[in-house]
């Protein structure tokens, strides 16, 4: 009889170390991101590692415009130069309008965007409507959680993350 229940528990024991830390709840100061690896809009491979020092993220269409006035305007390389990555979360858009309408469009934007399409990556990131957040990192240990509200906002944080 103690047999199916330490196999249950070893089981149990590796679904909880393959999750990432974020998965289980809320990210927050202090905790340790998982490093992953996303698609961009035009399909090309990206990271958010141990080289990233600001993960910028948005989940709605309000934070996606915001974070389109601010990086627009740089180089394409304004992002990477700052080690910054920008991930959006695509999930509540219809898959055809996805597909059809908002990737094409953010294929005329120069700076990369990470899409999680289904949010199983970053399902645990937290994000506040119409904001974009940045989650300042430290080889993947979470040093501070901020809501940027304007462009000016969202740029000086990407700045500081370059110096």
């Amino acid at each position: 009889m103690k047999q199916p229940t330490r196999r249950l528990s070893g089981l149990l024991i590796c679904v909880l170390l393959s999750v990432p830390v974020f998965a289980a709840g809320a990210l927050e100061a202090g905790a340790m991101l998982g490093g992953f690896a996303l698609t961009d809009q035009h399909d090309q491979p990206g990271r958010v590692d141990d080289t990233t020092k600001l993960l910028l993220f948005s989940r709605d269409m309000k934070a996606n415009k915001l974070a389109k006035a601010a990086l627009s305007p740089h180089p394409a390389r304004y992002l990477s130069d700052a080690k910054a990555a920008y991930v959006i979360d695509v999930s509540g858009m219809p898959g055809f309008v996805t597909k059809h309408f908002a990737i094409p469009k953010m294929r005329q934007y120069a700076y990369p965007i990470l899409i999680d399409r289904d949010a199983t990556t970053t399902a645990g990131l937290p994000s506040q409507k119409g904001q974009v957040t940045l989650i300042h990192l430290d080889h993947l240990h979470v040093t501070g959680i901020e809501y940027a509200t304007t462009a000016d906002a969202l740029n000086r944080a990407v700045d500081a993350a370059g110096h």
